[in-house]
């Protein structure tokens, strides 16, 4: 590991309690935590469970254990050193400093800011505001795909449940969180074995990226770790993940959004995945079928 890479802090670790501001509503839910799927990348993993020790109205709605995605600029592993990029490691000073700036300037959470360039590499303050920025805007993306995917969710598509901010201490601001379907017993497409996934389910995975662009919405991130299979030896669900790097349709005229649903090529490149998974076993109508 290397020596940059923060350590599991003591709020994501066995048994720790998360507080969690939902939505609009702004309800306090407690959880607490049952697993974080390690290593970071970009948002964090953590499998929650309510706090059996203290009640909340604001569960009624929820499964008793779900999935925190969180999006905790502090882990992002783009932090890590790469090449010729040095390592540039978290601290609170430089978050105090961007987050003072920020509110300075009164530009609040709005969605449609304009990011940032890639800052100097002395500029730690700078640093911190820009992967704070490529968290919301990570956020949004993800949270604006689940809107409009709505029809697909507990299908090819995990339940988005709702949204909240994680109170986390000695933090300048609350990272966004979404609050996820948790699917046990997974695999992702590079792991899972060919010989066991069904052709009902690799229609599903091709259909389903069709209808993306229909509903408003390319992945643009269609890699094998986003496509799951539940349960691990004998799927009977195929489901995927991670829209943090999609967009959606806005303001675009029939002809421009079908211009940028071509361009992205998620058929395309669903079928080339699966095309490479399972090679001589991929069924013939399905490997033909156009995008």
């Amino acid at each position: 590991m290397s020596s940059v890479e923060p350590e599991l802090p003591e709020y994501y670790q066995l048994g720790a309690s998360l507080s969690l501001n939902l939505g609009t509503t702004n309800n306090p839910l407690s959880l607490r935590v049952l697993r974080a799927f390690t290593p970071f990348t970009m948002a964090q993993a953590i499998l929650v469970e309510h706090d059996p020790g203290k009640d909340s109205s604001a569960n009624l709605h929820l499964p008793e254990t779900f999935l925190l995605k969180v999006y905790d600029p502090k882990f992002y592993s783009h932090r890590l050193p790469q090449g010729s990029s040095p390592a540039r490691p978290w601290t609170l000073e430089a978050e105090m400093t961007a987050a003072a700036e920020r509110q300075e300037e009164n530009l609040g959470r709005d969605p449609d800011f304009e990011p940032w360039s890639q800052p100097d590499d002395d500029d730690a303050p700078g640093w911190e505001e820009w992967y704070y920025q490529n968290a919301e805007l990570q956020y949004h993306a993800e949270v604006s795909a689940y809107g409009r995917l709505e029809v697909l969710q507990s299908t090819t598509v995990v339940r988005c449940y709702g949204t909240g901010l994680l109170q986390v201490p000695q933090r300048a601001f609350a990272p966004h969180a979404l609050l996820l379907e948790f699917i046990p017993d997974v695999k992702t497409l590079d792991q899972v074995d060919p010989k066991v996934v069904p052709p009902n389910l690799i229609h599903s995975l091709l259909e389903t990226t069709k209808e993306f662009g229909k509903l408003g919405v390319v992945h643009t991130d269609l890699n094998p770790g986003n496509i799951l299979f539940s349960p691990s030896d004998h799927p009977l669900r195929a489901v995927i993940i991670d829209f943090g790097e999609s967009g959606v349709r806005e303001d675009e005229t029939d002809e421009e959004w079908q211009e940028i649903v071509d361009q992205n090529r998620d058929p395309v490149w669903m079928r080339k995945r699966l095309q490479q998974f399972l090679g001589d076993m991929m069924p013939h109508e399905q490997a033909t079928c156009s995008s």
